[in-house]
């Protein structure tokens, strides 16, 4: 019948838990794996690296295994059986030499026998299973009982006298914690291979953030801090997340990400000033701007021309001071030349200086220009070194 003798029942002298059913109840306690009466196969996390498969040394024909704990899941009964390997265990590849012409490749497993499914005996072995030497060699077909996993692969390369780690293939068969465990993954394939259940929740290695699914897909929660917003498989409305090499914050609307801040610590922005005087006349005049009062963040400056680094709102304002009184005096501020004006204020006669202001939205590659126009010929000046009036002043106010 479907119904298992549960954990655990009996009297004194009757005892009714099988040996499946032990497996199967303390499965009960695992993630799962691909059904709801499985559970994953794996190995424990610890610290260290357990399971891991290492050469013995520099001239040596062996292997080591490090130990570990996992879960072996029974293909011929049900349930899983926990196994360990208490101390490192040495495993000599070369008791076999190494074809002179051609290589072979050897699996090391972790295998469980069960004579109640009629194996020669009732044990937990880690071992070697030796292939064949071939030019076009492959995996070996394991013998006994078909409940183990790999560890690992080694190449054993023509005329070999001794195993180094780059002849090694680590093949562990993952991780498996407890039943809401947060289960540690290497990457998005591993995650994806993985039979969830809404809630459960995995760590990503490679990025260094949580996911859960919620039956759906696999969700990052929170805000996280990514190379690349691809990275974020399934985001979420509202999802937030930072770029790690420029410190901005985006935003997922549910169908692209919306830039929403800068949080590198630093605003965007400049300022700069003339350093000797330039003359301008009745056509405007492209001003330089050589000294730099404020280390640009965001924006650059080549031959009088600004180009934008960092989209977004921008305040951008030019103050001028001129060298004649009685005439017009203007400052100008364009992007892609003297027709392209967005901000221009004069005087008339009476004052020296002028200045003009505006506030864009500018994309990534706008560029910003910067002109002087006088009726009568004269000059925008620097009057002293001090002198930080004629220039040019950028900030960033957001995306």
């Amino acid at each position: 019948m479907p119904e298992r003798n549960s954990w655990a029942v009996g009297s004194t002298d009757r005892p009714l838990i099988s040996t499946e059913d032990a497996r199967l109840a303390v499965s009960a306690l695992l993630i799962p794996g691909a059904n709801a009466i499985t559970a994953r196969n794996g190995i424990r996390p610890a610290p260290g690296t357990p399971g891991r498969v290492h050469a013995a040394g520099t001239a040596s024909g062996s292997i080591v295994v490090e130990p570990f704990q996992g879960a072996v899941r029974a293909s011929r009964g049900i349930g899983s059986y926990l196994v360990s390997l208490d101390s490192a265990k040495t495993l000599d590849v070369l008791a076999v030499p190494a074809d002179p012409a051609n290589d072979r490749y050897d699996l090391v497993i972790a295998q469980q026998s069960d004579e109640f499914y009629l194996d020669a005996a009732t044990r937990f072995d880690v071992r070697l299973v030796r292939g064949t030497a071939s030019a076009t060699p492959s995996d070996p077909v394991v013998d006994g009982s078909r409940d183990w996993f790999t560890l690992g692969r080694v190449r054993v390369t023509a005329g070999a006298n001794k195993i180094t780690d780059a002849m090694i293939d680590q093949l562990p068969p993952g991780w498996t914690v407890a039943l809401g465990g947060l289960l540690p993954v290497g990457s998005v394939a591993e995650r994806n291979a993985i039979a969830a259940y809404p809630g459960q929740a995995v760590h990503r290695l490679d990025k260094g953030w949580t996911e859960v699914y919620d039956g759906a897909a696999w969700r990052v929660r929170g805000q996280v801090t990514a190379a690349a917003l691809s990275d974020i498989t399934d985001p979420y409305p509202s999802q937030l997340a930072v770029l790690a090499n420029t410190g901005r914050l985006y935003r997922w609307n549910g169908e692209k990400w919306l830039y929403a801040a800068m949080l590198s610590g630093a605003t965007p922005g400049g300022d700069w000033t003339i350093t000797t005087n330039q003359p301008t006349s009745n056509t405007p005049t492209l001003l330089t701007f050589p000294q730099i009062n404020r280390p640009p963040g965001g924006i650059t400056l080549a031959g009088g021309v600004f180009t934008i680094e960092e989209p977004g709102w921008w305040d951008l304002s030019l103050n001028l001071r001129y060298t004649i009184v009685n005439t017009d005096k203007y400052a100008m501020i364009g992007g892609s030349s003297a027709g392209n004006l967005w901000a221009k204020d004069s005087v008339a006669g009476g004052g020296n200086n002028v200045s003009a202001s505006t506030s864009r939205w500018l994309d990534k590659g706008a560029t910003v220009r910067c002109y002087g126009y006088s009726g009568t010929a004269s000059a925008v000046t620097k009057e002293s070194p001090d002198d930080l009036i004629s220039g040019f002043t950028a900030v960033w106010r957001g995306p």
